[in-house]
C-alpha cells in the first residue's frame, strides 16, 4: 500500500515564498527603526558642554554616531565608533554622573541591562556632569511600535 500526495512540491515551494517574505519584512522593518534612531541620536546628541567657564567640545559624537548590520539584517547595533579614551564621555553625557545619573536611571523605560551598562561607568557617586540623553530616547521613540510595525509589514509581504 502507498500513499501519493498530489501538489507537496507545490507547498514545499510557497513556504519557501511565505519565508523569504517573513524575513525580507522583518529586514525592512528593522533596517527603518534602526536608521531612525541612528538619526534622531545624532539630531539630539549634545555638541558641547559647559563647566565652569570651559567648554568642552562634544561634536564629535554626533560623528561618530553609526548603526551596524549583523546577522544578515535580522539584527542592528546602534552606537559609538570611538576610541577606548573617549569613550566614557559619551556614556557620562547619555546618562549622567552623580545625582543625574540617578535621575536619568529611574526613569521606568530604562531596563535592567541598560542600568547596568552605565554602572559600568560608575565611580564615586559625586559626579557633577548633567546628562543629557540622546541615544536611550531614539532608541524608546522608534521601538515603541516595532512588534506592531513587524505584524504590519509581515502581514502585508506575505499576502
Amino acid at each position: 500500500m502507498s500513499v501519493q500526495v498530489n501538489g507537496l512540491n507545490q507547498l514545499k515551494t510557497e513556504f519557501k515564498r511565505i519565508e523569504n517574505s517573513i524575513l525580507d519584512a522583518t529586514k525592512e522593518v528593522l533596517s527603518d527603526s534602526a536608521t531612525n534612531i541612528e538619526r534622531d541620536a545624532i539630531s539630539a546628541a549634545p555638541s558641547s558642554y559647559q563647566i565652569g567657564d570651559a567648554t568642552i567640545n562634544l561634536s564629535f559624537i554626533k560623528q561618530k554616531i553609526k548603526k551596524s548590520q549583523l546577522n544578515k539584517g535580522l539584527r542592528f547595533k546602534i552606537g559609538l565608533s570611538v576610541p577606548a579614551n573617549k569613550e566614557q564621555w559619551e556614556a557620562w553625557m547619555e546618562f549622567g554622573t552623580g545625582l543625574s545619573a540617578r535621575q536619568i536611571l529611574s526613569n521606568p523605560n530604562y531596563t535592567e541591562e541598560v542600568r547596568s551598562l552605565a554602572k559600568t561607568y560608575y565611580r564615586n557617586g559625586k559626579g557633577r556632569i548633567i546628562g543629557q540623553p540622546y541615544l536611550m530616547p531614539a532608541f524608546f521613540r522608534n521601538t515603541a511600535n516595532l512588534v506592531q510595525d513587524l505584524v504590519t509589514e509581515i502581514t502585508n509581504k506575505v499576502k
